[in-house]
C-alpha cells in the first residue's frame, strides 16, 4: 500500500513537472526588440557653442519583467560650431516601460543615464584644435508606440538630458581665455521603427 502510494505520488509530481515545463514557454518568455530612429537634438545654448543637431540612432531592449525593459542605444549626430561641421555620438542605457493601454497606441516612459561626445573647435593664441568633449547626463523620456504589423511598431519620443553637476567651460579667443561653469540641459526628439522578436 505504501509502495503504491509512493508510486502514485511520484507519478503525480512527474505529471506536474511536465505540465509546468510545457506551460513555462508561454508564461516566461522574455521579449527582445530592436529599433532604428531619426533624431533631432535641441542643445543648450551654452553647449560648446554648437547648434541643434540631426542624427540617427539604433537601440536594443530586453524584457526584464512584464513590459519593463533594459534598453541601450547608440546614435550619431551632426551639427555646426564656429562655422564648421561637428559630429558627435550619444549613448544611453536604462529602463523603459511600455504601458498596455490605449491599444493600438501604447505610452512609453524611460529613465537612465547617457553620454554625449562632441569635438568642437577650440582656438588658442597659437593654434586651433578639436578636443573631444564627453559629458555625462541623467536622462528621461516619454513617448508612444503604434502597432503597424504583427511585429513592427512606430515609435515617437521626446527625451530630456541634464547634467547632474556643472562643467567648467574654457573659451579661447586668441588673446585670452575665460572660464564658466555650466549645467547643460538638452531636448531630443526621435521618430523610428521597432521590430519585436
Amino acid at each position: 500500500m505504501t509502495k503504491t502510494r509512493s508510486i502514485a505520488l511520484a507519478a503525480s509530481a512527474f505529471a506536474f513537472a511536465v505540465l509546468f515545463a510545457e506551460s513555462a514557454p508561454a508564461e516566461l518568455p522574455r521579449r527582445i526588440a530592436a529599433s532604428a530612429a531619426a533624431s533631432y537634438y535641441i542643445f543648450d545654448g551654452d553647449f560648446f557653442g554648437l547648434g541643434n543637431a540631426v542624427g540617427a540612432k539604433a537601440a536594443l531592449r530586453y524584457e526584464l519583467a512584464s513590459d519593463i525593459y533594459f534598453e541601450n542605444s547608440l546614435g550619431f549626430f551632426d551639427t555646426e560650431g564656429s562655422g564648421v561641421d561637428v559630429g558627435g555620438f550619444d549613448y544611453r542605457f536604462g529602463l523603459a516601460a511600455v504601458f498596455p493601454v490605449l491599444i493600438p497606441y501604447r505610452p512609453v516612459a524611460r529613465c537612465g543615464v547617457g553620454f554625449l561626445t562632441v569635438n568642437p573647435v577650440t582656438v588658442t593664441p597659437t593654434e586651433s584644435f578639436r578636443p573631444a568633449q564627453t559629458t555625462f547626463y541623467l536622462c528621461a523620456g516619454v513617448g508612444a508606440t503604434r502597432s503597424l504589423f504583427e511585429r513592427f511598431l512606430l515609435e515617437a519620443e521626446a527625451s530630456f538630458w541634464i547634467t547632474p553637476y556643472r562643467y567648467r567651460i574654457y573659451r579661447f579667443n586668441r588673446i585670452d581665455v575665460t572660464t564658466s561653469e555650466e549645467r547643460f540641459m538638452h531636448v531630443g526628439l526621435s521618430l523610428g521603427a521597432v521590430y519585436t522578436f
